[in-house]
């Protein structure tokens, strides 16, 4: 039996906190004290112990763990026998009536395995679909679809609570990993992505009234309020595309333009790492095996970026195109999601619980 669980949850949209509080539920019913921390950017708060059991729990992006959750555990104490479990969420679906499940891919066990190396002793993994909240992507799940995916994995989570609160172990998620390793490629592609191209999709349309609360409740404090009448948000390279802001939003202010990403493609797809290798320099040490032709085209597609970017977001503060503009982007018509009964001040705080 343990003596304290520390549950650490990073959420965008809530699955992971309603995640937490399930594990938690279970927990306080066998009368263990229980702590609950948000993953964000500053370190966080553990004293290993043996009779502690840490447990994460978290979206999975790109069918892998995210940045943000990787570098927190790198960050961690040493564990000297700590216990961990591991519950990704991952982005469960239904469509006329039929369940799509989720695929965690390597989220679960790259996690473990760092937490392993870290010195805790992992005790098991599962994977739990939650409804899917990719809203930049697709409009948001009905009441009845969103009901009928949460009623199932309620009772996954409390099972897999009671059986690693009662001493034993689970591990699930054997071929969702065999997946996510062949599927190894696109996972750090969209890591790079989500963190240097995804982010730049995001802007806020004629809705927004500049409340500022899409920056206070980002996990990763991405989001910065800019303008010299009226501030507005501007989305930095650190945006993990939690989807917070945008599901969040009073106002539904936040949106994702694919007008965006047709610009950076064609401003990216320029060979302009060829143009000045073949024309204008000659690099030092070319007699080493270094890809100075990606480099090159690297530095080039972040800074081209980043200034298209900052243009857009001056363009944006002229009222009349800012209307436009938010009247031709698909997300302005889609429906948001958030967990049920998960509020802005319930992510809006470091110690959720503490019991």
């Amino acid at each position: 039996m343990f003596d304290k669980i520390v549950v650490f949850f990073m959420t965008g949209t809530g699955n992971s906190y309603q995640v937490a509080a399930w594990f938690v539920e279970e927990a306080a019913a066998l009368g263990i004290e229980t702590q609950v921390q948000q993953i964000k950017v500053t370190k966080l708060s553990i004293e290993p112990n043996r009779r502690t059991l840490c447990v994460f729990t978290f979206p999975t992006h790109g069918f892998t763990a995210p940045w943000l959750l990787l570098k927190q555990i790198l960050y961690l104490p040493r564990g000297k026998g700590t216990a961990a479990v591991v519950l990704p969420s991952r982005a469960g679906t239904r469509i006329k009536g039929i369940s799509l499940p989720g695929m965690e891919g390597t989220a679960g066990y790259l996690t473990a395995c760092l937490l392993f190396l870290k010195g805790y002793r992992v005790k098991g993994v599962i994977g739990v679909d939650m409804p899917s909240n990719w809203t930049a992507v697709h409009w948001g799940l009905n009441k009845e679809n969103k009901e009928f995916i949460i009623s199932a994995a309620e009772p996954k989570v409390k099972h897999f609570a009671k059986v690693i609160l009662n001493g034993q172990k689970s591990f699930h998620g054997i071929v969702p990993l065999a997946l996510g390793l062949w599927l190894a490629p696109i996972s750090v592609m969209y890591l790079i992505l989500g963190q240097l191209i995804l982010s730049k999709l995001f802007f806020a349309s004629d809705k927004c009234i500049g409340c500022q609360q899409c920056a206070d409740l980002c996990p990763k404090q991405a989001i910065l309020m800019v303008g010299a009448k009226r501030k507005r948000p501007y989305w930095t390279y650190s945006c993990d595309s939690c989807m917070a802001c945008m599901n969040y939003c009073p106002y539904e202010a936040v949106e994702v333009s694919p007008i965006i990403g047709i610009i950076f493609y064609f401003i990216g797809t320029i060979p302009i790492s060829t143009y000045i290798l073949n024309h204008f320099v000659t690099l030092p040490f070319s007699w080493l095996p270094i890809n100075w032709d990606g480099i090159i085209q690297y530095i080039y597609v972040l800074s081209s970026v980043f200034l298209a970017y900052l243009l857009l977001h001056a363009a944006l503060g002229w009222r009349f195109f800012c209307i436009i503009f938010s009247k031709l982007t698909h997300t302005r018509y889609f429906r948001r999601y958030h967990a049920p009964n998960v509020s802005v001040k319930n992510l809006n705080q470091r110690s959720i619980i503490d019991d």
